[in-house]
């Protein structure tokens, strides 16, 4: 099964700063892309190569698993 990676971006005082999430399925993928952030973040997904292009090896590399970020900040 091929994964999504979901790259949050923000730009601070002219840098971008990235944060890439992976996901195992599109409803994690599309309930992420839809959640309310407060800090004028840009959101999107896209392929691992697309992902390494926006944000870098390292970020992909250190990619989020959603669920489990879920799962921790639930309990």
């Amino acid at each position: 099964m091929r994964k999504i990676y979901g790259v949050s971006s923000k730009c601070n005082f002219g840098s971008w700063e990235h944060v890439v999430y992976v996901f195992d399925n599109s409803d994690d993928a599309q309930e992420w892309l839809n959640r309310e952030e407060h800090d004028f973040r840009e959101r999107e997904l896209m392929s691992k190569t697309s992902a390494i292009k926006l944000a870098g090896k390292a970020a992909v590399e250190n990619s989020v698993n959603y669920k489990e970020e879920m799962a921790y900040c639930n309990n």
